[in-house]
């Protein structure tokens, strides 16, 4: 990998492959040979791959380009695994490597002068209109990277933002009658996809915010790349993906739960869902207009056939919660409540992950009162400390903590990477404000 002031480290594995796991430069050399470009290919093992990548690097540059490690290019097998971090440039007979790029006032061009280039002021390539008034920005989270190759399998980093939401100032949320917690289909000239609300007054009037990270495979309509325009950048082909114009529509479902499982399950066709990964397991929220007593059939068929099941069921409210056991220990639970009601998801996710479970849990686990047993933690504000907002809302009420500090001092909440401390800082205002 390289870091942003040039610098080269090489990469090394801590744990072993699991199963058939090959790595990447093994399944392109397997590959090429199967499509009979084999020699091109006939790399024994990374350091083959990186003495290429050294030697192209240099390949007719003779200076002119910047990028050149045509040093590192006869590294042998043995040196190429004690390779200490170096920054580039380093071509062949270089000595060290200057710490200042440009330093001596030349540039990789033709005759060596910088060339300046005035654009042109920037502005969105398409206007919102009576259809389309307002403004997507789509990005990402504090906790995800890309579609969650990797930050998805973290149940840590999972459990602050679990579901995909569309961020909305409360203005703007009015005409569309969207409550902070429902749902909105986002559609531009592009697509449609479906989110949870969540309303912020910090969010800009005019522009809502959706995040990049959710796929089919962890969604079942949250796809924010189906929604951007097609406008690119003419220079660097970057698309225009902060300012596509868009609309909002409410969507109404007849009631919303989740499932707890210790493998990933299907749900049933129409279902809006998004995935995510718990300690133990493997979870899905969901919003639904299926009766509760599809969702009462679907339990026998997600859970353990020798499974003990503990059902509360209230039609009449359009209610289920089903905790399924086996030796004393939870191994699932499906609730489905109204589309507002609290679903208790943290207290049911806390049993899940601690395993056996007491007769005393497993009755305040199906009567929903998670609050009066203590054991509900609220949704996770510091992933780095797993600490949930009742604790730092009590912290604050209760213990005095007027600050972010005081928090830290307290909680150890955002002590670590830091990530949390804007939210930290609105959860303290926001309590303050209602006391």
């Amino acid at each position: 990998m390289t870091n942003s002031e040039r610098r080269i480290s090489r990469q090394r594995a801590f744990l072993p492959l699991p199963g058939e796991t090959r790595p990447d430069w093994w399944i392109v050399s397997e590959v090429a040979r199967r499509l009979d470009f084999g020699n091109a290919f006939d790399y024994r093992g990374p350091a083959d791959v990186f003495r290429e990548h050294a030697a192209l690097s240099a390949f007719e540059n003779n200076g002119e380009r910047d990028f050149d490690i045509g040093a590192l290019a006869s590294l042998s097998n043995e040196a190429y695994d004690a390779l200490n971090p170096v920054m580039w440039p380093a071509p062949v007979g270089a000595t060290s490597c200057d710490r200042r790029f440009f330093a001596t006032g030349c540039f990789f061009t033709s005759d060596r002068r910088a060339r300046f280039v005035a654009p042109e002021p920037p502005q969105p390539h398409t206007a919102t209109t009576d259809s389309f008034p307002l403004r997507l920005n789509t990005g990402r989270l504090r906790d995800h990277w890309h579609t969650m190759t990797r930050t998805g399998a973290s149940p840590r980093l999972c459990a602050h933002s679990p579901e995909p939401c569309v961020e909305i100032h409360p203005a703007d949320a009015i005409a569309a009658k969207l409550a902070d917690g429902g749902y909105a289909k986002v559609t531009t000239q592009e697509g449609s996809a479906v989110f949870k609300v969540s309303l912020r007054t910090t969010q800009q009037r005019g522009s809502i915010f959706a995040p990049i990270h959710w796929s089919d495979a962890t969604s079942s309509d949250a796809r924010v790349g189906d929604l951007v325009a097609a406008a690119t950048d003419p220079h660097s082909g970057q698309p225009e993906s902060k300012a596509t114009p868009a609309r909002l529509e409410r969507v109404d479902f007849a009631s919303r739960g989740f499932v707890l499982t210790r493998h990933t399950v299907a749900l049933p066709t129409g279902t809006w869902f998004a995935r995510v990964p718990v300690a133990g397991g493997f979870a899905a929220f969901f919003a639904t207009n299926e009766p509760p007593a599809v969702w009462c059939d679907l339990a026998h068929q997600l859970f353990p056939p020798d499974s003990e099941l503990a059902e509360y069921i209230d039609h009449a409210r359009s209610v289920v919660r089903i905790a399924a056991y086996c030796s004393g220990r939870l191994e699932g639970a499906l609730f489905v409540g109204p589309e507002h009601a609290p679903l208790h998801w943290e207290m049911v996710r806390s049993l899940f992950a601690f395993g056996t479970v007491s007769k005393r849990e497993r009755q305040i686990l199906l009567s929903g009162c998670g609050d009066d047993a203590g054991i509900e933690a609220g949704s996770t504000i510091c992933a780095c400390f797993n600490v949930g907002l009742s604790a730092i809302s009590e912290a604050i009420t209760l213990g005095g903590a007027m600050s972010v500090a005081d928090l830290g001092r307290v909680l150890r909440a955002g002590t670590n990477c830091g990530a949390c401390v804007p939210e930290l800082r609105g959860i303290i205002e926001r309590v303050t404000r209602a006391v």
